[in-house]
């Protein structure tokens, strides 16, 4: 008898899992019997990557889903659905944590590396946070060994629920190379300091030119240990720090500014220009590069057009409020003039006060004629204010607002100029793409884990799934760097640079066919992206069949 399986692109993960060295550094890094286990420690990690990849359904529908996807092709002989229940996946993620998650997801990423990749050039480092439902109480006597799944500044801006942060650093291709699963509360400064450490560690550091993270690496711990383990940093000098003020204050005095035009093609790209200069911070020598940007002038121009109506019609409603005062000497009337000029000092207007001595008629506190005596009014003193906008501040405003400052330990401007650190810190989008793949709801959402270590284990598990989407679309591109034609996507459109998800949409449709005798064939309406698997170096034979 004859059947049919729609493995859809779970061999193509499979087969990368294999040849990334995935499942055989698990293996050998797990404690495990061979003799009892139907399945090794790295097929289940395997298994999981493969649900998260695609369907993203909870543990306990494992079965389902594997369901109809030809398991023994997949892993080996004997294989059914069934073995790939909750339980012995479960038991895989335990057999993760026992073995050191960090270690685990360290040595995998290494191997991977040097098996698909080249060194790393430039590594990008960000963090995220990924919001939790339930409550989560951790253990008091297990807080130091798993993560704290707690709240903390929510950048899924859900500060309702709990959360645990995903630290990731990527190399010039957007492939992990450290990760982490950290506390929902944990601060970046701290882990920057540990990717560092890493860095030396599973990096050739001969190679690596930077290391690029946002405004929070700028710190004098992540300073030091840069400078103790030689690796160069490059990142964003926050507004926060005087020196953000004086190199911004230099540039526009300079007026020195060399034009590099726009980054891209597109009709909206903003068009930049720099300015370099030497300086010093936490007594290591730094070059600032100031960069204005016509997006941020642009931005800034609206905001500050904004801020100036709201600030105006303030200050005319407090112009009247002055106004309806009056002051019985001229002393008391220059000295309430100083004070509210003091109160309602606004850097962008121009503001003029005047005491005028005016005339005020008298109030009477009694009914009737007034004494022949009466003077009906008496002698007062009036402050007068002229409000206008300072066209010259406001444009120094804006000029400001329109700038930004570089900072990186690369100060040998002949070899790095201040366009080359410019272009690394915008390649910082390279890790900050991967995060939506992290943080998916059809991939995260629906996993329900009820234990803090298996959300942490979980946790890691989707960056090793990261990496096999990131190898398969790097696979794709580089191939494609030299290709003469693009590649066709689901649906009729083409590329040179696919998504990983572009690439595993076009195995969707594959259909295998199993006798009785475990032969596999193809049918031959069946439409095999024989491009693609040229592309990702494979062949059809990770379906287990031998031809088309």
């Amino acid at each position: 008898m004859t059947e049919a399986f729609t493995p859809g692109p779970l061999p193509i993960i499979a087969a990368v899992c294999r040849e990334s060295g995935l499942v055989e550094t698990i293996d050998d890094l797990v404690d495990w019997d061979e003799q009892q286990c139907t399945l090794s420690p790295g097929e289940r990690v395997m298994a999981l990557v493969m649900n998260v990849l695609t369907e993203g359904r909870p543990l306990y529908q494992l079965p389902g889903f594997f369901e109809g996807t030809d398991t023994e092709n997949l892993f080996h002989d004997g294989i059914e659905p069934d073995n790939l229940n909750d339980d012995a996946l479960g038991r895989g993620l335990d057999q993760l944590a026992e073995t050191g998650l960090r270690t685990v997801l360290g040595i995998v990423l290494w191997e991977a590396a040097n098996r698909e990749t080249q060194s790393p050039t430039v590594v990008h480092s960000d963090t995220t946070t990924v919001s939790v439902q339930g409550a989560y109480e951790n253990d008091s006597d297990e807080s130091d060994q798993e993560v704290n799944i707690t709240y903390g500044h929510s950048k899924d801006n859900r500060p309702d629920l709990k959360q645990y942060t995903v630290g990731l650093g990527v190399d010039q291709h957007g492939v992990p190379v450290v990760g982490d699963i950290l506390d929902g509360n944990a601060s970046d400064k701290t882990w920057n300091v540990d990717v560092i450490e890493d860095l030396s560690r599973w990096v050739d550091t001969d190679e690596l030119a930077a290391y690029v993270a946002d405004c929070k690496v700028v710190s004098k711990e992540t300073f030091d240990a840069a400078d103790e383990f030689d690796i160069e940093l490059i990142s964003r000098l926050a507004r926060t720090y005087n020196l953000t003020d004086e190199m911004i204050d230099t540039a526009l005095d300079e007026n020195n500014w060399i034009d590099l035009g726009a980054f891209s093609e597109d009709d909206d790209a903003a068009v930049y220009q720099l300015q370099s200069f030497p300086g010093t911070l936490y007594e290591q020598d730094v070059q600032c590069i100031v960069v204005r940007s016509s997006s941020l002038k642009e931005q800034a121009e609206k905001r500050i057009a904004r801020d100036l109506d709201t600030t105006e019609e303030g200050l005319m409603d407090a112009v009247d409020q002055l106004g309806d005062r009056s002051f019985a000497c001229e002393e008391d009337a220059t000295e309430a003039a100083a004070e509210w000029l003091a109160d309602h000092d606004e850097r962008c207007f121009e503001i003029d006060t005047d005491v005028v001595e005016t005339e005020e008629k008298k109030s009477r506190d009694s009914p009737g004629r007034p004494p022949k005596d009466w003077e009906p009014y008496k002698t007062v003193y009036k402050i007068t204010v002229t409000v206008q906008r300072d066209e010259e501040a406001i444009e120094t405003r804006k000029q400001r607002k329109s700038c930004f400052v570089l900072i990186t330990t690369l100060t040998d401007t002949d070899e790095w100029s201040g366009e080359d650190i410019l272009e690394l810190y915008k390649d910082q989008q390279t890790v900050e793409r991967r995060f939506p793949v992290l943080k998916d709801p059809k991939r995260v959402g629906p996993v329900f884990l009820n234990r803090p270590d298996r959300v942490e284990a979980f946790g890691y598990v989707l960056i090793l799934a990261l990496l096999v989407y990131s190898l398969i679309e790097q696979r794709a591109r580089q191939a494609l760097a030299t290709a003469e034609k693009p590649m066709e996507l689901a649906g009729g459109p083409t590329s040179f640079r696919p998504t990983g998800r572009r690439v595993l949409e076009r195995f969707e449709n594959m259909l295998i066919l199993v006798d009785e005798d475990g032969n596999r064939e193809i049918p031959a309406n069946v439409d095999v992206p024989e491009r693609v698997l040229e592309l990702l170096d494979l062949s059809v034979e990770v379906y287990g069949v031998e031809d088309v």
